[in-house]
């Protein structure tokens, strides 16, 4: 796999539905050549459709070699990122980014849609193969989605909306169809199995120390290789995936009752010192700045989605 200079500092965060997108947004884009981004994850729902020239996408311990019209169902916090042994080119993918929130408005109260698809993405990767007439359509309405977006007038423009939500409904029985109807894609191997049990391990124990040291030699392999493997699977140092693990889960718990000093311990760090400068240096804010603009995002969306 092609390795990258891992960079901890990440862009400041900002919700979606920040910029006027509702709790929802969706992207078309293709790229002449493109490289790969680190393993990361995010608070809401992605459902992305490869339609060429990508090469492979991790999903937690897995790799999977990405094929034409292939539909990757990523919930919540869900650790994923391309890899590739080479620069690609011609890469072009759709997906579309819905907030759990938004998630349940489309289950029409006939279906929690957000326990749904956590309840089957849980213990194995959803990934499905599309049949190309199905992954036209779904490429089609995501399209369509973005043109409402784009639209100036959106944000206030209620039909825009309305028929938004109309196409995301027919993405989400599309792929409950498919779901019902289809058996998921297997991962691939990749190389050694042992990069994958230490990613499994690690992704079970992140709260804990975990020391590189003492990983190479609970598996018999040496610190230069689990360090160089490691990077080609998920594009990041152990160290660094570790603390963006930790802080990604820090962000997971924001929206509870829990202390700062009390959130900071439970995801694995030492001192309350050390936990704000890395969640600021990977988030782009302090925890208490995090806090209040998620509570305050999450309550827009609430209230907007009530009003439809």
């Amino acid at each position: 796999m092609a390795s990258v200079q891992t960079d901890l500092t990440q862009a400041p965060f900002l919700p979606m539905g920040q910029q006027g997108h509702q709790g929802y947004e969706a992207h078309y884009q293709v790229s002449e050549t493109f490289e790969v981004t680190q393993f990361h994850c995010h608070d809401y729902f992605e459902f992305y459709i490869h339609i060429r020239g990508g090469e492979y996408m991790g999903v937690d311990n897995q790799l999977f070699l990405l094929k034409p019209n292939q539909i990757f169902i990523l919930p919540p916090f869900c650790m994923h990122g391309l890899s590739c042994t080479h620069e690609m080119h011609n890469y072009e993918r759709a997906y579309l980014n819905l907030s759990p929130e938004v998630i349940r408005v489309l289950g029409c109260g006939q279906i929690d849609l957000d326990q749904f698809f956590r309840s089957q993405s849980a213990g194995e990767v959803c990934t499905y193969q599309l049949s190309e007439q199905d992954a036209a359509q779904f490429v089609a309405w995501i399209r369509k989605i973005r043109e409402n977006q784009e639209n100036e007038s959106f944000e206030n423009d209620a039909y825009h909306r309305f028929q938004n939500y109309s196409l995301m409904m027919n993405t989400m029985t599309l792929l409950c169809r498919t779901m019902r109807r289809n058996t998921p894609v297997e991962g691939e191997a990749f190389g050694s199995d042992i990069i994958q049990e230490i990613l499994s391990y690690i992704n079970n124990h992140y709260t804990q120390p975990i020391r590189i040291e003492n990983l190479a030699r609970s598996f018999g392999v040496s610190v230069s290789y689990l360090s160089h493997e490691f990077v080609r699977f998920t594009n990041r140092s152990v160290y660094d995936y570790v603390l963006y693990r930790r802080v990604m889960l820090a962000r997971q718990q924001m929206l509870g009752s829990a202390s700062l000093n009390d959130i900071a311990y439970q995801c694995g760090f030492n001192d309350y010192s050390n936990f704000l400068r890395s969640f600021s240096k990977i988030v782009g804010m302090s925890p208490s700045q995090y806090r209040k603009q998620l509570r305050q995002y999450r309550k827009k969306e609430i209230d907007s989605s009530m009003k439809l």
